[in-house]
């Protein structure tokens, strides 16, 4: 009986039968030359939130105190931004005197939210619920925005702030639980606070409230179109800029994990399929797509730009939908890493009566794999 010696002192006794061929194993420049290039399809849903969700959050003078809660969200809602905050007073203190900062006892940043033009728009409009009777501290509350300053400290003049405006001047809440009251002015971007109107300095130990505020974006967002089911594939779309006479841009903010079966470090292209509806725009450049990629870094940070390509003017304007691609500089990209991508869409249109809109079909990721 034959034996057949194989490396690593491994033996087969017996006959050895083997049919077909015999492939040796490849080393890495060998996997790499057989590396291809595939396309993944990118779900258009992923862009459906823009990025736009962000948390409120109280300064120490409200946030320390014993029994208080004091949160808020921002979240976006097609072209409008909506701001929520919730305050549960116990445990805070009314003012000595009548304009006095409401917060924990002598403590400094008593605001209960920070409005910027960036995170909640320009606001347009707003209301105040009371949910809970405050009791212990004066219930005569009015809601003030200023203008720059965080450090408002309870029992202080709110008037010894920069550009304090009241946004509400309701009087006692005591007969308007879960009736909303309309702002009576809108606040300007700044630090938001609960001010005594009734000049006693006791502790709360109720009181609860729901401030709801509506803003524009100072900046447009490509919306996300789900579509006729059958009829129609869901896209991202511009709003309609005929004669809007000047270059307007549309934002979209999502992320792609290149696949596990990426090569490191080889190449990578994103593909925008992307046309104009109904009317293409008649000014230069009329509509042009490009994109911006981050590469996460898993630690609330990221890298430069790895976007390769500078976009070609005015390279959607068309009613017949094209291939439009980008190369991401792969150097430091490895399998299952997570892209931050925004897509910018830039329109401008002088002189069209009918529609026109910008609209992306797909994204698809190309990149090597093994």
């Amino acid at each position: 009986m034959a034996t057949t010696q194989f490396p690593n002192n491994v033996a087969i006794t017996g006959d050895l039968r083997v049919s077909g061929d015999i492939t040796p194993k490849k080393d890495k420049d060998e996997v790499l030359a057989m590396a291809e290039l595939q396309t993944f399809t990118v779900p258009m849903s992923i862009w459906n939130d823009h990025g736009d969700h962000h948390n409120m959050t109280p300064g120490t003078g409200i946030s320390t105190g014993s029994g208080t809660v004091c949160a808020g969200h921002v979240s976006r809602h097609g072209s409008l931004i909506k701001t929520e905050i919730f305050i549960d007073m116990d445990g805070l203190l009314s003012g000595a005197a009548i304009g006095d900062i409401i917060g924990v006892a002598a403590a400094a940043n008593c605001y209960i939210g920070q409005l910027s033009a960036a995170v909640n728009g320009t606001i347009v409009f707003g209301q105040v619920t009371c949910l809970e009777t405050p009791a212990g501290g004066d219930p005569d509350i009015d809601f003030y925005s200023t203008a720059t300053e965080a450090t408002g400290t309870q029992d202080a003049a709110v008037s010894g702030l920069t550009g304090e405006v009241a946004f509400t001047n309701n009087g006692d809440w005591t007969g308007a639980i879960a009736t909303p009251i309309v702002f009576t002015a809108l606040p300007g971007m700044g630090y938001m606070y609960m001010v005594d109107a009734g000049g006693t300095a006791v502790e709360y130990t109720a009181g609860q409230f729901l401030i709801e505020m509506w803003g524009t974006p100072s900046t447009e967002t490509l919306k996300y179109v789900p579509g006729t089911h059958g009829t129609n594939a869901p896209s991202l779309q511009t709003d309609n800029f005929a004669m809007n006479d000047a270059a307007t841009a549309y934002y979209a903010r999502g992320e792609i994990q290149l696949p596990a079966e990426y090569v490191a470090a080889q190449s990578v292209e994103l593909r925008i399929h992307a046309g104009m509806l109904t009317t293409v725009a008649d000014q230069s450049p009329g509509c042009t797509v490009d994109v911006e990629v981050y590469k996460t870094d898993e630690d609330g940070t990221s890298t430069g730009d790895l976007c390769a390509d500078a976009a070609v003017s005015n390279n959607m304007n068309s009613l017949t939908f094209a291939d439009i691609d980008f190369t991401i500089t792969p150097t430091t990209l490895s399998p299952g890493d997570l892209l931050d991508v925004r897509l910018t869409v830039t329109g401008d249109d002088n002189a069209t009566a009918t529609v026109v809109k910008g609209c992306i079909g797909s994204v698809q990721l190309l990149c090597d794999v093994r």
